[in-house]
């Protein structure tokens, strides 16, 4: 059952890739929600899924942690969670907690499901007039 603070909307690309929508806050109240839809239908883990941020209005320790389960479920079905397109406030949180070097984070949901786009600090460090806040390459960390 979906929280009032949070939708989930759940597609599958013709590649098989699973894209999960999520709207709303992702907090203590919406973290299991969050965990059971990163999951298959089966309450599986699936190889391939892109997270849909654009629309995250907040995401405390339990967005993370539900990110990193699903991040490691996937690895070790040799597959991948991609994020896409998180706001500015968002994707400052994944920064914060280094999240972004560990899941590959797009600035928009078609770079996530393209190859070679160029990753979520890219996109923050040229819209920042002083350019990258530090030497990292503003390539994807990786799948």
């Amino acid at each position: 059952m979906e929280s009032p603070r949070l939708s989930v909307t759940r597609s599958t690309t013709a590649e098989g890739v699973t894209v999960l929508a999520l709207r709303g806050e992702i907090d203590f109240t919406t973290g299991t929600e969050v965990q059971r839809a990163l999951l298959g239908p089966g309450g599986e883990a699936t190889a391939h899924t892109v997270v849909e941020l654009s629309q995250v209005t907040f995401m405390d320790s339990s967005g993370i942690n539900a990110l990193i389960g699903a991040h490691h479920a996937a690895t070790a079905l040799e597959g991948w969670v991609r994020l896409a397109a998180p706001s500015p406030s968002i994707l400052r949180v994944l920064q914060i907690v280094g999240l972004d070097t560990v899941i590959t984070c797009y600035p928009t949901l078609q770079q996530a499901l393209s190859v070679g786009a160029r990753g979520c600090r890219a996109a923050a460090d040229r819209s920042r007039p002083d350019g990258p806040a530090d030497d990292r390459p503003d390539g994807p960390a990786g799948d």
